[in-house]
């Protein structure tokens, strides 16, 4: 069986990237790859895709809005939200309006086409999936909990991957969030033991 895809993005480059991605997989075909939202019901009325892979926001407009509606209507596709805007109120949103996912673009390839996988033969619901602690994490997360556990201050971790100093404490009061811990120390500690980061790195 093929999952039948079609991918929603203003991002040209990013909807093409993940389609190349996903075509690479011998059981999923990318339909089609768009910008435009007032498209969508188009192309899932002609298509008749099993997934439809949006990005939350589409040139201004959010797709949240009326995702409710998009899910009633066409009741045999399936709804799945890759983001950029990974904001737990968006995330919220989506799964009350009935999309089946809810996914960060900083998030791997592979786990990219599990979670497919996972909706399309299980028929699963991502929002009740059990999730360690640091699989909440995002690469980026994981990477600054890396650089914090070699003592290096945000300011440091912000030159080091080119990012402000802002974006660096957010990521961080995230992943202390994400671990349920109160402290950076406490978030090296805690990666320590879920093997995030390894031993020898704090040394």
């Amino acid at each position: 069986m093929t999952i039948r895809i079609i991918i929603l993005d203003d991002q040209e480059m990013v909807g093409q990237g993940i389609a190349h991605l996903l075509s690479a997989e011998t059981d999923m075909e990318v339909l089609k790859v768009f910008s435009e939202l007032n498209h969508l019901e188009y192309y899932i009325e002609t298509m008749l895709p099993d997934i439809v892979l949006s990005e939350a926001k589409v040139k201004g407009t959010n797709i949240l809005n009326n995702l409710r509606t998009l899910v009633d209507k066409y009741d045999k596709a399936r709804f799945m939200i890759v983001t950029g805007y990974n904001i737990e109120e968006y995330k919220a949103r989506a799964y009350d309006s009935g999309a089946v996912a809810f996914i960060s673009k900083e998030e791997s390839a592979d786990y990219l086409i599990d979670a497919l996988r996972k909706v399309y033969y299980f028929n699963r619901n991502l929002r009740t999936e059990v999730k360690l602690e640091h699989q909440l994490l995002t690469v980026r997360e994981r990477e600054i909990l890396a650089l914090v556990a070699q003592d290096m201050t945000n300011k440091e971790i912000s030159e080091a991957l080119f990012v402000s100093k802002r974006t660096v404490e957010y990521q961080v009061s995230s992943l202390i969030r994400k671990l349920e811990v109160e402290s950076r120390v406490g978030a090296v500690i805690k990666g320590l033991k879920l093997g995030i980061i390894e031993e020898d790195i704090t040394m």
